[in-house]
């Protein structure tokens, strides 16, 4: 093959852009592409590895090549194949991989052969769909398409012949290669340096709800971001030419059309001769992920019946108002709330009045009058309030007896209706040796104590002394 060695020895940037796409469409860490070469692997093109090649007997890719079909290996450990290969036992920790062989014809006439691959790895067991791997075989034709326009490339110089050929390869690449754009919603993009001007991809004036145009000054390309974060990606910007550090960024965005989308926009040094003369980088709309993981937290940390705090988010933020007021030596507090009769209510009247007593506590807890003290249902008929406004926590007898008065709710007609009450259990943060743990604890012993001698009363425990005082409800 004796287009091999200049394949192996002229870098394409192109490869390793697709390699960053793969990379970033199937959120692995590691996306290359390997040509075989003798006793080792050469990565052409590489993103989230440092390293130039392996040595043959390490390499997945040659088993790939040799079975002339896609490799999927979801868990290395457990495949006796690649179990004690070096580079799953040590640097850098394979644990998944797939890869597409790539084919490429070395000389007019000949049928395409098996070169190398393109592979996506993980330092983690993963799963490979069916589409996944229709996906990657997709971006491996637009690498194929490049080595083999490269090929053609280097067979012009010895026939002119080719050009139509090579024109051809090239047009196709292109095509493919904005294919893999549309598919992963992202493009590519230059910034020069010197002339402050930048260079878009078809797939960054899509993501811009713009027309393809022939680039921009970069002060115009930074007019699409809100002021915070138009700040932040010009200091990355700038800081990237000063010293060639690149970056890996999320930003809010606008487009040209008014349209609010997360991206994530990452750029890297371009060098001459050691010198920073521009950057290049990948734009990519990941708002559908941004919405997903933003919805995700909402659920993880919201209570779905009643729209207050989740456990979750109680625990959270609890554990860092321990530690505030153990910094600042200012006072927390925390009420334990348990609905009385609240049983009865779902046995009689059933579960949605049930909820909708749920909700009425909910709405209370969030009152005005409590300002930012952070409410939260801990489960079934079960809540809490997390104090820190100072003033308040100064006047906590008489916040706990509101709180009982405010927490009656009757339920039914006649002469002697059902009465959902609250017992509450306070408490304060004590010094610091103490814990959410701790709080908890104690909260709860005041709560059932109230509630063994008499419900819808309050159980105080002060923070200064180990005596307690039960309070009804004002008025």
């Amino acid at each position: 093959m004796p287009f091999l060695r200049q394949l192996i020895e002229s870098r394409n940037g192109a490869l390793s852009q697709l390699a960053a796409i793969a990379a970033d469409m199937f959120d692995v860490p590691i996306a290359l592409v390997s040509i075989l070469d003798g006793d080792r692997q050469v990565f052409v093109g590489r993103h989230g590895l440092d390293a130039e090649g392996t040595p043959i007997e390490q390499s997945f890719c040659r088993h790939a090549v040799v079975q002339d079909a896609p490799l999927v290996v979801a868990d290395a450990e457990l495949d006796p194949r690649f179990c004690a290969n070096g580079l799953v036992c040590g640097a850098p920790g394979i644990r998944f991989y797939a890869g597409v062989p790539l084919r490429v014809r070395m000389r007019t006439g000949q049928n395409a052969a098996g070169i190398g691959a393109f592979c996506l790895i993980d330092t983690v067991p993963r799963e490979f769909s069916a589409a996944d791997l229709a996906r990657l075989s997709s971006l491996a034709c637009g690498v194929e398409a490049i080595l083999q326009s490269m090929v053609s490339s280097m067979a012009m110089a010895l026939d002119a012949g080719r050009i139509t050929r090579l024109y051809a390869d090239q047009q196709r690449l292109q095509r493919q290669f904005r294919q893999a754009e549309q598919m992963a919603a992202m493009g590519s993009w230059r910034l020069d340096a010197a002339r402050q001007t930048v260079t878009w991809s078809e797939g960054v004036y899509d993501i811009h709800d713009l027309p393809p145009g022939d680039g921009m000054p970069v002060a115009d390309a930074m007019s699409y971001y809100p002021p915070a974060d138009r700040e932040r990606i010009t200091g990355l910007v700038e800081q990237a030419i000063r010293t060639g550090a690149a970056y890996d960024v999320e930003l809010d965005f606008i487009s040209a059309r008014g349209v609010c989308k997360r991206v994530r926009a990452i750029g890297e040094p371009e060098l001459e001769n050691g010198r920073v003369i521009g950057l290049i980088g990948v734009f990519h709309d990941v708002t559908e992920r941004h919405e997903l993981f933003v919805e995700l937290d909402r659920r993880a940390n919201t209570d779905e019946v009643t729209h207050v705090a989740s456990r979750h988010a109680f625990v959270t933020h609890v554990d860092e108002c321990v530690e505030r007021a153990q910094q600042s030596g200012e006072r927390m507090a925390l009420m334990l709330i348990d609905l009385d009769h609240f049983k009865h209510v779902n046995d009689t009247f059933g579960h949605g009045a049930g909820d909708d007593i749920l909700r009425k506590v909910a709405t209370e807890l969030r009152s005005p009058w409590l300002g930012d003290s952070l409410a939260a249902r801990l489960g079934g008929d079960e809540f809490a309030l997390v104090i820190t406004d100072q003033a308040m926590i100064a006047q906590l007898p008489r916040v706990a007896e509101n709180l009982l008065r405010v927490l009656r709710f009757p339920m039914g007609r006649g002469a002697d209706p059902l009465v959902v009450s609250a017992t509450i259990g306070v408490v304060e943060l004590r010094g610091a040796d103490d814990c959410r743990h701790d709080l908890l604890q104690r909260a709860d012993r005041a709560l059932y104590s109230a509630k063994h001698k008499e419900r819808g009363t309050c159980e105080m425990e002060w923070s200064d002394r180990a005596e307690r005082q039960v309070l009804k409800a004002a008025g």
